[in-house]
């Protein structure tokens, strides 16, 4: 049995010295990956360059940073190794640092094209024009950047969602997701994880809300196609289901 484990967080550097992250540390995914090595699967775990790592021997290791980073490793180990589960438990980020620019630069900026736009009367094309020259004021970071600034501003693009590329690449392998809101009645948090699976193929998807994580105490839904399958409570409780549905699949097929 061929397991893969993404777990963590991933960050996108601002500069050298500041990132943009996520308060994931990795605790879940490494009990998750250490609860497919008691059954004896051949487990690679991909993960944060700080999260938690598991306590069991594993087949590999694999340390990413950014989206793009892990994007490439995912797309790299699925075009040469044939996985029965894949469980991404990892916290990715939604947005990459397209650039960043003073407020004082951007207005600049702004008085400089205002006399242009003022002759552009379809709203498309203004639009286009603004957005291009918004753009070309931006800079990318070269060493840390100085804090003598007044303000700045971080311009962000979505990322891509990762985790669709898996059943394009390997269908038949068992696809576990996740997903976390914050402060949602149990209704919503469903709804997002069966939108989840239509959108990316998930066989299994892990719903938990941040008002119910606590440490180890961790309330989730594990849910199917068929619906709420169980109620885990903690981090370990979430593992072994995990662990037992996706076995229980595999032995199926």
């Amino acid at each position: 049995m061929k397991i893969l484990v993404t777990a963590g967080d991933t960050y996108e550097p601002i500069d050298d010295v500041r990132k943009v992250t996520h308060m994931a540390t990795g605790r879940l995914g490494s009990l998750i990956a250490d609860e497919f090595a008691k059954q004896g699967a051949k487990v690679t775990f991909i993960c944060g360059e700080h999260s938690i790592r598991p306590t069991l021997k594993m087949e590999k290791i694999i340390e990413i940073q950014g989206v793009v980073s892990l994007q490439k490793t995912l797309k790299d180990l699925l075009s040469h190794t044939q996985f029965d589960s894949l469980v991404h438990s990892m916290a990715v980020s939604d947005y990459t640092i397209r650039g960043l620019v003073t407020e004082d630069d951007l207005i600049k900026k702004f008085l400089k094209i205002i006399p242009y736009i003022k002759n552009i009367s379809n709203q498309k094309e203004m639009y286009s024009y603004i957005k291009e020259a918004f753009s070309s004021a931006l800079y990318n970071a070269e060493g840390k950047i100085s804090s003598d600034y007044e303000s700045l501003l971080v311009f962000m693009d979505r990322a891509p969602k990762v985790i669709s590329c898996v059943k394009q690449m390997q269908p038949n392998t068992i696809l576990v997701g996740f997903k976390l809101l914050s402060n949602v009645d149990e209704e919503t948090l469903v709804a997002a994880a069966k939108e989840q699976m239509q959108l990316s193929g998930s066989d299994f998807v892990l719903a938990n809300d941040l008002a119910d994580i606590d440490g180890d105490n961790h309330k989730g839904l594990l849910i199917s196609s068929k619906g709420i399958i169980d109620r885990p409570a903690t981090k370990q409780d979430i593992a072994k289901s995990i662990v037992n549905h996706v076995t229980n699949c595999i032995g199926r097929d």
